[in-house]
């Protein structure tokens, strides 16, 4: 009996404190009326004005219930709490429940930049917030926002958006599932797929993530796709700041150039900016592909600098440590690389070498000269040097040509002739071939020097040479010349380098 007894006075508490905490709506009015029917509606006209909990109510009439706590309001209806207000026709306001249903042709929230305009909403102020589920357009100074159903979170200055939600901004244009949007930051946080078109083109589809009007930032995850005019990229997380032309993107990157067939994976790229120009840095595992429609060039190197001019177009590409590439007809490697898009030159240097069909070339520093995904021409100086195996049965016989500088020219690919200049050296190995029998034997071995030598080759073999200006050349069996002399200076031959499969440039170098 004391238990229930304790328990009964404990409700009762309860309820008293719950009676308490309703307070009363204040009212007044120029006109009022109590029919004999309804002892408890009083009927108001003229200038009615309610306040309850800090809100003030306006409007033309109204029916107020005094023992229930609640009035219906008509025409002209304002409504002001603080900074916000809210106005339509009609009203049904419920002050124990601190709820309100706002109807109307136009019903409009205003609070402090921001607006809305529906013809349907609900307030309540225990969480103070208004939500709507008819429709409704919002507005401020940056962005415009429609959507089917949504909240506005006044204390937060946050709008929850859902169902067909469009973001109308300057410089962007958003559709999305779901979003939340801070009216003060004017950040808008999406979820479910989201598409979003800036005005320089730039084109995201993504499914979760964030977009700041203000800042012009772009922010997402789950792999999100973003299209240019020319370029495609993807990655498991990008951020782009639109207004610094700075970002990032990590994890499984994918980047395509339909102008120059290129395509770009690795796990980590940065974009800054320095001065006017923007400079993106690869990293982590990079692999670049040059599509062409004879053969696909593949290169590695651990990092890759791309400078950009104010329209993202690619004018020089900086690579370094353990740069390789492949291609059926040629391969190369160098710990540095600089390609200037313009001028499609490429530039190797620190231990450059190329291989071309039978050809290795070295030098202090090789460029490439292409044109139309080929090479077309190439510089190496000082110190070119190329060799040739020329008994594949064997790894002692290697022809080779020295100089201070080289030029050659390239016929699809493979290099076709050179001229060598500047205390040219040879070692070339003679042969007798007997092409039936398809044997051959070493009848002896050129060695000399010259100012200029002019190359011939096939299929990347010298097949002629041509000395220019007092050559100095003789001919011995090859027992009777020194292991010295038949390896001219800075002689190597690095064939277990010479990538023979695309998956092979990745093997760094000794």
């Amino acid at each position: 009996m004391k238990s229930k007894r304790i328990l009964s006075l404990f409700a009762l508490f309860l309820t008293t404190t719950v009676v308490f905490a309703q307070k009363q709506i204040e009212y007044r009015s120029e006109r009022g009326q109590v029919r004999p029917e309804s002892p408890n509606d009083i009927t108001l006209i003229d200038n009615v004005v309610f306040v309850h909990n800090g809100m003030t109510m306006y409007c033309d009439s109204a029916i107020y219930n005094k023992k229930d706590n609640y009035f219906f309001a008509y025409k002209n209806i304002v409504m002001v709490d603080k900074q916000t207000t809210l106005s339509g026709d009609e009203l049904q306001y419920y002050g124990n429940e601190k709820i309100g249903y706002l109807s109307g042709k136009e019903v409009v929230l205003e609070d402090d930049d921001v607006t809305m305009l529906t013809d349907y909403l609900l307030l309540d102020r225990n969480d103070n917030t208004v939500r709507y589920l008819t429709g409704a357009t919002i507005w401020n100074s940056e962005d415009t926002l429609k959507s089917n159903e949504g909240v506005y979170y006044i204390d937060d200055k946050l709008f929850y958006f859902l169902y067909s939600v469009e973001l109308f901004s300057e410089k962007a244009y958003m559709n999305t599932d779901t979003l939340i949007y801070n009216t003060k930051s004017k950040q808008a946080d999406f979820f479910g797929k989201t598409n979003i078109n800036t005005s320089d083109s730039i084109n995201v589809i993504a499914t979760q993530g964030s977009y700041n009007s203000k800042t012009e930032e772009i922010y997402s995850e789950q792999r999100p796709d973003v299209y240019t005019k020319e370029q495609y990229l993807t990655a498991d997380t990008i951020y782009y700041n639109k207004k610094e032309k700075t970002g990032y993107a990590y994890g499984k990157i994918f980047i395509q150039d339909t102008t120059q067939d290129v395509i770009i994976e690795c796990n980590k790229v940065l974009l800054s900016k320095i001065d006017t120009l923007s400079v993106a840095t690869l990293s982590d595992s990079i692999l670049c592909r040059q599509i062409d429609k004879e053969d696909t060039l593949y290169f590695h190197s651990d990092t890759m600098f791309v400078t950009m001019d104010t329209n993202f177009n690619a004018k020089k590409l900086d690579a370094y440590y353990h740069c390789k590439f492949f291609r059926s007809d040629m391969q190369g490697a160098a710990e540095f690389c600089t390609y200037l898009v313009d001028d499609s030159i490429l530039t190797m240097l620190v231990r450059p070498i190329l291989w071309n069909e039978e050809s290795q070339l070295t030098a202090d520093t090789i460029q490439l000269k292409v044109s139309d995904k080929h090479a077309e021409k190439i510089f190496m100086y000082p110190n070119p040097l190329i060799v040739q195996n020329s008994d594949t049965t064997t790894q002692e016989h290697f022809n080779q040509v020295k100089g201070k500088n080289l030029e050659g020219w390239f016929e699809n690919n493979n290099i076709k002739y050179a001229e060598v200049t500047g205390n040219v050296e040879i070692v070339y190995y003679l042969w007798d071939e007997n092409k039936k029998k398809k044997t051959k034997e070493l009848i002896g071995v050129n060695i000399g020097q010259s100012k200029q030598l002019n190359l011939y080759f096939k299929s990347g073999t010298i097949k002629k040479l041509s000395a220019v200006s007092n050559p100095n050349y003789y001919i011995d069996a090859d027992e009777n010349i020194s292991e010295e002399i038949k390896r001219l200076k800075g002689f190597v031959w690095s064939i277990t380098d010479k990538p023979t499969k695309a998956n092979d440039i990745f093997i760094h170098r000794k």
